[in-house]
């Protein structure tokens, strides 16, 4: 690959140092001598060997002051670590060229030397992760500032900023490495918790994990039953608002190809797949069939662009389908994958599969497509099917809803309970001590009274 994104948690991470080798040592050297699980090329120099802006590390000063007002990211330890101006605010500093602050796009302050489509570096912050991004110079992935703002945006990153770039991008994520012949002034070294380091690493691979989804066609697109009742630009984009959450939950990044009223073209939308470095895309539709009224197929179908049956992409439509139908839901035909050469799915660059989610020719089908209920089984299937495929250990979600009503679950029975005086309707789903047990088996009749001695 051509492109890595590792996202760390902060609270798992042991150090979080910049590495000073003056140009002198490779990333290979820098790797065998530090040990470092994760390192990435830092900043600029100039031509005499001295930091360009902002530099300090572990106190040390390396660069002259004052730099204007350049946001850089300062830290004592990796849990404070912050974008901000006061170079001053920890014992490393680091700053270059940033590019967001608070989920918001900056103006990004970088010489015509940084400018063109050249390879990237940035570090930045993400739900509670550092984010650490390289692209090599040279390949498809390389990128121009912009480009790479828009992509760090799309994936939701807090903060961001831009390190060196072109012949310096270079990187070693955890053994998946991005080489470059260039040695470089100093580097971004991450070490994570040993005692735990099993378990950080299972969560940042769930939460390293995109999915691209794309909710298939949009306003103004004919599709739909012969009775006009139901549209299928309608049903995609509300798939789509019951399945990003469910991923979202289990700590997935979730990238769209489209708002609710956009209607990009197919190379369009498979080109929001790649910019962002997807794991898996999946597009949403319902199939029609017969010519133009009701007909007799239904059922869920699954396409990849090709054989073979061991490819990512078809794996990952199995694990799709397997699940669907464990909802309930009816499978068209053999159930297996069917292979068609749609843009979306020949156009991308990770594993992508076209789901048709039932026919909207069938009446059955139609009425099924149309209900809500049924709807949140389409998005539990394939939500479930997705983790299969990305290798996540689904965490059950506590029940949404207010602390101080029960859940949908218990409503009727928790009704009956405070009418009868059992409970005082308040804190439904709090803890139950013993005590209150046996208040409440007293109200029940269920204690004898005690006899006199």
């Amino acid at each position: 690959m051509s492109k890595r994104i590792a996202l760390i948690s902060l609270q798992s991470i042991d150090r979080l140092e910049i590495v000073v080798t003056n140009c002198r040592k490779s990333l290979a050297q820098v790797k065998g001598e530090t040990g470092a699980d994760y390192i990435l090329n830092g900043g600029m120099w100039n031509p005499d060997g001295s930091p360009c802006r902002g530099l300090m590390v572990s106190g040390k000063l390396l660069s002259n002051t004052p730099w204007g007002n350049v946001p850089g990211y300062a830290w004592d330890g990796p849990g404070d670590i912050a974008l901000t101006t006061d170079w001053q605010s920890g014992a490393n500093f680091i700053a270059v060229s940033p590019m967001i602050h608070d989920g918001k796009a900056l103006d990004i302050p970088y010489a015509a030397a940084q400018g063109g489509k050249r390879g990237r570096s940035a570090m930045g912050l993400v739900n509670g992760c550092l984010g650490l991004y390289c692209s090599s110079d040279g390949s498809v992935d390389a990128s121009a500032p912009e480009d790479l703002q828009k992509e760090l945006l799309g994936l939701g990153w807090d903060s961001a900023m831009m390190l060196d770039g072109g012949g310096s991008s270079q990187c070693d994520f955890d053994g998946q490495q991005i080489t470059a012949t260039r040695k470089v002034h100093n580097w971004i070294c991450v070490w994570t918790k040993g005692a735990t380091k099993e378990a950080d690493e299972k969560e940042e691979s769930t939460m390293s994990k995109i999915v691209c989804l794309d909710p298939g066609h949009g306003p103004g697109n004919v599709n739909g039953s012969p009775d006009g009742a139901y549209k299928e630009y309608e049903f995609t984009w509300d798939l789509y608002t019951r399945l990003k959450p469910l991923l979202e939950q289990q700590g997935v990044t979730v990238v769209c190809t489209r708002t609710q009223d956009q209607v990009p073209g197919l190379t369009a939308r498979a080109n929001v797949s790649n910019r962002a470095g997807a794991d898996l895309f999946v597009s949403l539709h319902s199939n029609a069939t017969g010519g133009g009224g009701w007909s007799s197929a239904r059922g869920f179908v699954a396409y990849t662009s090709s054989g073979p049956e061991t490819a990512e992409r078809n794996q990952a439509a199995v694990d799709i389908l397997d699940a669907v139908e464990a909802q309930g839901v009816v499978l068209f035909g053999t159930g297996k994958p069917y292979h068609e050469l749609f843009t979306v799915l020949t156009a991308t660059t990770a594993p992508a599969v076209l789901l048709e989610c039932g026919f909207h020719t069938n009446q059955e089908d139609v009425a099924l497509l149309s209900d809500s209920a049924y709807r949140d089984k389409l998005a539990a299937g394939i939500a479930n099917g997705i983790l299969t495929c990305l290798g996540i250990d689904a965490v059950e979600q506590p029940e949404s809803g207010e602390p101080d009503q029960p859940s949908s679950w218990a409503k009727e029975a928790w009704k009956k309970a405070v009418a009868l005086g059992i409970f005082d309707g308040t804190n439904p789903q709090g803890n139950l001590t013993r005590e209150q047990a046996a208040v409440i088996l007293d109200r029940l009749g269920q204690l004898p009274e005690q006899g006199g001695g």
